[in-house]
């Protein structure tokens, strides 16, 4: 190999370290072209993403240490292959905790569950992302419902 210098201990090494070179150039000039080529709008960052989600029930009721269940319906219900769910819920309404403990939220898809240890009515704010990830690596994500419920714990 005239044009690669080696010494007697490199010799493997050294062509070894231009074939890795070699190949991730390959990769990445493969992979590049697959995200310049289907250009989408900035708010649907998943190309021909027409997934929407329903709240099953928007008011809930429950009681105090009681497993409440917030169900999710997909349409259509078959998710794109390669994708995920993300659920996100952001706290907008609730009764003083004092030394009650937090809520146990366990955030899920299609169905998220939360337990109470306070009576009251809480109010939540809820998003719901469809995430994708490429194979040449980077994720995108569509929210496919901006939502609230509201839950009324009783004793």
């Amino acid at each position: 190999m005239g044009w690669i210098k080696t010494t007697k201990k490199n010799d493997i090494i050294r062509p070894l370290e231009v074939c890795l070179w070699l190949m991730l150039q390959t990769a990445v000039l493969l992979c590049v072209p697959l995200w310049a080529a289907n250009p989408v709008a900035e708010n649907r960052p998943l190309a021909n993403c027409n997934y929407k989600v329903q709240l099953v029930q928007d008011n809930l009721t429950g009681d105090v240490g009681e497993e409440i269940i917030l169900s999710f319906v997909l349409d259509p219900p078959q998710p794109p292959q390669g994708t995920f769910f993300s659920v996100n819920m952001k706290v907008l309404q609730k009764p003083e905790l004092g030394k009650a403990a937090k809520p146990k939220l366990l955030t899920g898809f299609p169905d998220t569950s939360a337990v109470f240890y306070r009576p009251g009515i809480y109010r939540y704010s809820i998003v719901v992302s469809l995430i994708a990830k490429s194979s040449c690596g980077g994720v995108k994500a569509d929210t496919i419902f901006d939502g609230e419920v509201q839950i009324e714990v009783n004793p």
